[in-house]
């Protein structure tokens, strides 16, 4: 017969998301819904009218923990919509505040899956290295951006302001201490996951999470608008994928490409540019921590490259013609993240939309844990990382232009 589970709250990861299963008599998922269960906030609605310039200090208030991804991917839309093009090392700081904010996350997720993988006896070791590693991210996020949590440096045009000399030279020692102790976090880490062993000792099935969608990536570290044909991409409501019952209760949408779900992340980004072809919920951690090190040497490229004294921010103005919709894309800690705007004449803003990595991510969930036992359905939920308060921010209409459900925008 079956029967429906539902496993609410997940635990481990960012926002509030429940997962609703339905399994056979030996406990396989034959049919997955992970929802985000998150209130709707409105952040796209509200931004309409307002200064373009208010956009990406708002819509980093998406979350405290992906903000700067949100704040570039802003200021590229609307300089996308407004022909702006900043300054070359205005663009490279954007790219190294990015950086930092993955070096940053990146091990804090490892903290957070540590209960699944990490023994007892090794925990002390493992989190002072997690500290470590994530006081140099926000390190960067602080010097580069203004401040670690919401960023003000970010403006349309480029970076507020450039870093010192003494600044690039402790970014680069700091970055130096970060590789060593990647490398030391990647030698521990990196067997564990490829043994699939718990620190219980259970053994996680090998094929836990294979799904057979695409990847999306536009670049390694920092976002390319050019590789990603926005025409093709696709928003659905729930209540054109789910059952009604399970419908009601979701908050996002669900993104396409091509009429197809897609995966975005650090294995989308391995997969794209590093000829990673691993599959399942381990290969995602693995390319997670592999990602370290990508990250903290292209961070070091950077300050090398960076010209201390260079322009950083550019003095065109922010107007528009109210009808192109310019298009914004950054490659966040979770992955592919876009933001589209359309500024009118008087600088103000006449349409908002957000794409971000986990409403990518947050079908593909669902369907990555048919196949397994409902008892491992978290572990897939946690290797994607989920960030829900990012991906929560849409109204669900139905078709007559009724708010679905008022308990979702209180």
């Amino acid at each position: 017969m079956g029967k429906t589970v539902e496993i609410n709250p997940t635990t481990r990861h960012e926002g509030h998301t429940k997962l609703v299963l339905k399994v056979d008599d030996e406990g396989i998922v034959e049919k997955g819904a992970y929802l985000s269960v998150t209130p709707v906030r409105g952040f796209e609605r509200f931004l309409e009218g307002k200064p373009a310039e208010f956009a990406p200090l708002a819509v980093m208030r998406f979350c405290g923990i992906c903000q700067s991804a949100h704040g570039i991917s802003s200021a590229e839309a609307i300089e996308d919509a407004c022909g702006i093009i900043p300054p070359k090392d205005g663009l490279l700081l954007r790219e190294l505040l990015g950086i930092g904010n993955k070096m940053h996350s990146h091990p804090l997720h490892q903290f957070l899956v540590s209960p699944d993988f990490v023994p007892e006896k090794d925990k002390v070791e493992f989190i002072k290295r997690v500290q470590a590693m994530r006081k140099v991210g926000q390190y960067i996020c602080d010097v580069v951006g203004g401040e670690a949590i919401h960023p003000p440096n970010i403006k349309i045009g480029g970076m507020a302001k450039n870093i010192t000399e003494s600044v690039r030279s402790k970014i680069y020692y700091k970055c130096k201490k970060y590789e060593k102790l990647a490398k030391e976090q990647i030698d521990y880490l990196i067997p564990i996951f490829e043994s699939r062993a718990l620190a219980d000792g259970t053994e996680l099935p090998e094929k836990l999470g294979y799904h057979d969608f695409g990847y999306i990536a536009t670049h390694p570290t920092y976002g390319d608008r050019t590789k990603i044909d926005q025409d093709n991409v696709v928003e659905y409501t729930p209540f054109d994928v789910y059952e009604k019952e399970v419908a009601l209760q979701a908050s996002t949408t669900i993104p396409t490409l091509n009429g197809r779900l897609a995966e975005v992340g650090p294995r989308a980004r391995f997969n794209k540019f590093f000829d990673f072809k691993e599959k399942g919920a381990m290969a995602i951690h693995i390319a997670r921590a592999y990602e370290l090190i990508v990250l903290v040497k292209r961070a070091m490229e950077i300050v090398d490259e960076l010209n201390v004294n260079g322009k950083t921010l550019s003095n065109e103005p922010i107007i528009g013609d109210g009808e192109k919709v310019g298009l914004g894309v950054h490659e966040a800690a979770r992955g592919h993240n876009t933001h589209q705007a359309s500024i009118d004449k008087n600088g103000r803003i006449t349409y908002y939309n957000a794409i971000v990595a986990t409403t990518w991510n947050i079908p593909l969930i669902g369907k990555a844990i048919e196949g397994s036992h409902y008892k491992f359905a978290e572990h897939v939920v946690r290797a994607y990382d989920p960030c829900v308060s990012c991906a929560t921010h849409m109204i669900v209409k139905d078709y007559d232009n009724k708010t679905v459900d008022e308990k979702l925008i209180h």
